[in-house]
Parts: structure tokens; C-alpha cells; sequence
């Protein structure tokens, strides 16, 4: 799907700033939408201090994702390394005072996360081996990369291996491997905002394939997988609604255009209105009040313009007015576009994830 540059960025800045905020809400931080966008967009400290480790939680993950798009925008096939995993640990907890904690080094003591006891801090050099030799193994190397993503996610957050952050380290890894297998085309996918939402089920998810399938991935697949299939159809959207607003303005325009309007300053404020509605829908109220910005195209105007401008436009199919609410309507477009999905689809077969996944893992106890 071409993208013009502008929609890109502000898609990919959408799914960051998401990520951001389910990977670090999912170990407890609180923070809204907006503060994650605030954060994002200042170099300057935005939240009062006593949330300072927040904000340098979510400025840390941010730089952990962009860390993972210049790598591999530089050396496309990195692979996955003891450093790299280090590195990627430093830089998520990097200037944050977490006991017993030293980014991008392995612990050395015990740790445990609810009723789960990790391996004991000896054996993770030797884990952390077998886990990246597993990940390169023949068969996995043949699996579909969200299985491998997925599976590695498990693996490592399994292992543990560091005091802390490993969640957060889990996750970009899990990342790392979308990305280099191009799921991200559209900008930096994550499923951590996945996880957040359904936040109980990801603990239990975990639980569950440690204690109960003794290690058997084929649930948790399902549920990761679900879960990117949700989060590529909510980008999707997005992106369609993004490309179905700016071929409507340009159909407005165009439309105007062929019934002689925009030659005069009526046309160009009709266009002007039109284009106003595209995004949220403006209150008929507050436009006539004058305490939309939409007003000012009307200052200076009776009420009897704006009648006039609102009968013709919704006239010509370009605006819907429904109660108090003028919108631009949209639905006008989908006599210019193909149903996307023609035909029904077929549900993923659960069957070869359980194939691929079960009986061929590292030893993590």
C-alpha cells in the first residue's frame, strides 16, 4: 500500500508511541497516550519529577526502538547476538536505579517473576548459548519469523537472564525479528501494545506454557499471533482511512472544480468547509455560534451563508449532516474502490504451529 511520506511518519510515530506505552504499562508505569506523545516529542523532562523514572522508562523503550530500525536499516540481515541482546538490555534500562541491576550484564543472583523462579544465574551464560544456537537451528530457522519472534520472546523472558528489564528486552527481541522479516513495512509493528490490553492473559499465557503444556508454545503462538493479526488490521485501517481522506479531498476538489466553483471565493470556502470535516465532525451548533474554528471561513457572514453552503454540499454527496453533526461523507469513495477482501478467509491452521512448536525446544530449568 503507497504511502505518501507524511502519512508513514505519522503511522509509524502511532505505533511507537503505543508500543512504548504497553511495553513499559505492561511492568506497571501509568502512562496515558498523550504523556507518551509528549515525551516523544520534547527533549526536556515533561512529567514532575516524582514520575521521573517513568518518563525515562518510555524514553528508554522509544530509544530501544529506534535502536532496532537503524540497526537494521543499516545491515538488514544482523543477526541476533549475546551483544545485541546486551545491548538492546542497556539501553532499555540504562540510567534507571533498579536494584541489583547492571544494564547489559547478566545478573548474578536469583530471580523470580510472580510464581515463576528463573534458572539460577550460573547456568544463564550457558542458557543464553543454547538459545541463540536453538534460534539458528535448521527447523526453527524454517519456521514462519512471527513463530520464531514469538518463540524467542518466550525463550528469553524464560531464561531471565538479567536483574531487570527482562520483559522489556523480551519484547524488543520479539521485535527485532518482525522487523528484519519486513512485517514492519508499514512502520515499527510491536506487539507489546497487544500484551498491555490483554495484559492478565499474557501473564497466564506464560504460566500456563511453563507449568501446565510443560513447554509446549502452541497456545502462546495463538495467542501472539492473534494478537499481530489485531494489531496489522487496526494499522490497516488506519492506513486506509488516512488514503480514503486524502483521495476525498481531492474528489471534493475536483468535483467542485467541474461545477465551475472554485473560480470564485463561494467555491474556495465550500472546499475549505468540506476539508474541515474530513477529520472530526464539526458541530452545527458551534459553527453557527462562531466557537468552531471552522467559523472563521464565515466571519463576517450571516447564518443564511452558512445555510446556503451546508444545502449545497450535502446536495452534491459531500457532506452529511445528521443532528448536529456535519461530516464529510467518506462512504462516497467506496464506489471508486474494491472490497479488499473478495473473498471469505480462511482461519490460520493452529495445527502447524503446534507442529513447528512443540517438542523442539532449549532447555530453560
Amino acid at each position: 500500500m503507497p504511502l505518501r511520506p507524511g502519512v508513514r511518519e505519522r503511522l509509524n510515530r502511532v505505533n511507537i508511541m503505543r508500543a512504548v506505552r504497553g511495553t513499559t504499562g505492561i511492568e506497571g508505569t501509568q502512562l496515558s497516550e498523550d504523556e507518551v506523545g509528549q515525551i516523544l516529542e520534547s527533549a526536556d523532562p515533561v512529567l514532575e519529577s516524582a514520575r521521573a523514572r517513568e518518563e525515562k522508562e518510555a524514553r528508554n523503550a522509544a530509544s530501544v526502538m529506534d535502536f532496532v530500525a537503524q540497526t537494521l536499516g543499516a545491515e538488514p540481515n544482523q543477526p541476533l547476538t549475546e551483544e545485541l541482546i546486551k545491548d538492546i538490555h542497556f539501553r532499555t534500562t540504562q540510567g534507571i536505579d533498579y536494584p541489583h541491576n547492571t544494564p547489559g550484564h547478566y545478573r548474578e543472583h536469583g530471580v523470580s517473576a510472580g510464581t515463576y523462579f528463573a534458572p539460577q544465574a550460573a547456568s544463564v551464560p550457558c542458557l543464553m548459548q543454547e538459545f541463540l544456537a536453538w534460534l539458528r537451528s535448521g527447523p526453527v530457522r524454517e519456521w514462519p519469523a512471527a513463530i520464531r519472534a514469538v518463540a524467542a520472546h518466550f525463550y528469553l523472558i524464560s531464561i531471565h537472564p538479567f536483574g531487570d528489564g527482562n520483559g522489556r528486552t523480551s519484547r524488543a527481541v520479539e521485535s527485532f525479528i518482525l522487523y528484519q522479516a519486513g512485517i514492519n513495512a508499514l512502520g515499527f509493528y510491536s506487539l507489546a501494545n497487544f500484551y498491555y490490553r490483554m495484559r492478565p492473559e499474557y501473564f497466564e499465557m506464560l504460566d500456563q506454557t511453563r507449568f501446565v503444556h510443560d513447554g509446549d508454545l502452541t497456545e502462546f503462538v495463538r495467542f501472539s499471533l492473534n494478537g499481530l493479526l489485531e494489531e496489522l488490521e487496526q494499522v490497516h485501517a488506519e492506513a486506509v482511512q488516512e488514503l480514503t481522506e486524502i483521495a476525498f479531498s481531492d474528489y471534493a476538489r475536483e468535483r467542485l472544480q467541474r461545477s465551475g466553483n472554485l473560480r470564485s471565493a463561494v467555491g474556495e470556502r465550500r472546499l475549505n468547509l468540506t476539508l474541515e470535516a474530513t477529520g472530526a465532525p464539526i458541530p452545527l451548533s458551534a459553527l453557527q455560534e462562531g466557537t468552531h474554528h471552522a467559523s472563521l471561513l464565515y466571519r463576517d457572514r450571516s447564518s443564511r451563508t452558512i445555510s446556503r453552503d451546508l444545502n449545497y454540499l450535502e446536495g452534491a454527496g459531500l457532506i452529511v449532516i445528521e443532528g448536529d453533526s456535519i461530516k464529510a461523507n467518506l462512504d462516497i469513495m467506496r464506489q471508486f474502490t474494491a472490497d479488499p477482501f473478495p473473498y471469505p478467509r480462511t482461519p490460520g491452521s493452529p495445527g502447524d504451529a503446534r507442529a513447528s512448536t512443540s517438542g523442539a525446544h532449549p532447555a530453560t530449568h
